[in-house]
C-alpha cells in the first residue's frame, strides 16, 4: 500500500497544484507511517494500531504535534482519493473510508497530548493604535525587505504570498494576480489595485522579483532590527485598521484570501471589486501619509 499511496500523492499533488513544501511532506509522512500502513487495511482501519504507533513514537523522543501532523498529512491524500473516485487497488471505497475515520480519531486523540501555551495577555506584538510606529519600523528595514513588509501592511498579503510576487502579477487593468498554489488557501486572488497606485506598487514588486529573498531571513532581519512584532503581525494589523475605517467586511476577507464562511461560492458569482478597491486605496493612503524622518 505503500508505493500506492506515494502514487497518489503524485497525482493529487498535479490535480490540485501542491506547493514542493507540501509534496515532500506528504511523502515524508507515507513512509514515516510505514509501520502502520504495512499492517494492511484492516489493521489501519482501528484508531488503536494508530495510537499505539504514536505511543511507541513519542517515547523515542517524537513530538505529539509531528504525529498528528503526520497523520493528518496521509489522512489528506485517502480523503483526495476517495472523494475523487480514484480507483485504489489495495482497498475499496469503504475499507478506505473506515481507515481514514480511524486515523482522524487517532489524531484527535494524539492532539490531546500536545503542549499547549497559554493565550498572551495581548491578541497580540503590536496594535493599530501603534500604527504610525510600525510603518516607521518598515521604512527603517534596507532594501528588498522593506518592499516586502510594505507589501504585507498594505495588502494583508502572507509572507508566501508576497515573496512569490513577480512584475508579471500585475495584469492588465490594475489586477494583481497569485495563482493557488502560492497561497495557504489553495485558491487563486485577484486584487483590483487602485490605478493611481499601480506605478509603485509595480516598483515594490520588482524591488522583490530581483532578489532572493527567503521566509527565515525576512525573519532575521525584522528581530535584528529590534523590532517588537514579526511579518504575519503586519496581515492582523492590515485587517484591525480596516475595521477600523469601515471597510466593507465581505470585501476585507476576499482581499485576505480567508474562506468566508455562510457564503456559498454559487451565490459569489461577481466579487466585490470596487469595495476592494477602495479599500487597499485607504490602506496605501494611510501608509503614505505617514511621515517618516530620513
Amino acid at each position: 500500500m505503500l508505493s500506492d499511496l506515494l502514487v497518489m500523492v503524485d497525482r493529487r499533488a498535479r490535480a490540485v497544484s501542491l506547493r514542493e513544501k507540501t509534496i515532500i511532506n506528504e511523502r515524508h509522512a507515507v513512509r514515516m507511517l510505514e509501520p502502520v500502513l504495512s499492517l494492511g487495511v484492516r489493521a489501519a482501519s482501528v484508531p488503536d494500531t494508530w495510537i499505539r504507533y504514536a505511543d511507541r513514537c513519542i517515547d523515542d523522543g517524537l513530538a505529539a504535534s509531528t504525529i498528528r501532523q503526520r497523520i493528518d498529512c496521509v489522512a489528506a491524500v485517502v480523503a483526495w482519493v476517495i472523494h475523487a473516485d480514484i480507483k485504489f487497488k489495495p482497498a475499496a471505497p469503504g475499507s478506505l473510508g473506515r481507515m481514514l475515520d480511524a486515523m482522524r480519531t487517532a489524531a484527535r486523540s494524539i492532539g490531546k497530548r500536545i503542549k499547549r501555551h497559554r493565550a498572551l495577555s495581548k491578541p497580540g506584538r503590536v496594535s493599530v493604535t501603534e500604527y504610525v510606529d510600525v510603518v516607521r519600523d518598515i521604512e527603517s528595514v534596507r532594501e528588498p525587505y522593506r518592499c516586502v513588509l510594505r507589501l504585507m501592511l498594505c495588502f494583508g498579503f502572507r509572507v508566501s504570498e508576497t515573496l512569490s510576487l513577480k512584475r508579471t502579477s500585475m495584469l492588465a487593468g490594475g489586477r494583481l494576480f497569485v495563482p493557488d498554489r502560492h497561497t495557504k488557501t489553495h485558491s487563486d486572488l485577484l486584487l483590483p489595485v487602485p490605478l493611481e497606485y499601480v506605478p509603485l506598487v509595480t516598483e515594490w514588486i520588482g524591488v522583490i522579483e530581483d532578489s532572493e529573498i527567503k521566509y527565515n531571513t525576512l525573519n532575521t532581519v525584522v528581530s535584528r532590527a529590534g523590532i517588537k512584532w514579526r511579518s504575519h503581525d503586519l496581515r492582523k494589523v492590515f485587517r484591525t485598521a480596516s475595521a477600523v475605517r469601515g471597510e466593507d467586511y465581505l470585501a476585507v476577507e476576499l482581499i485576505l484570501n480567508h474562506a468566508v464562511k455562510d457564503v456559498p461560492a454559487a451565490y459569489l458569482q461577481s466579487p466585490p471589486y470596487s469595495a476592494m478597491r477602495k479599500a487597499l486605496k485607504n490602506s496605501i493612503d494611510d501608509y503614505l501619509s505617514v511621515k517618516v524622518e530620513k
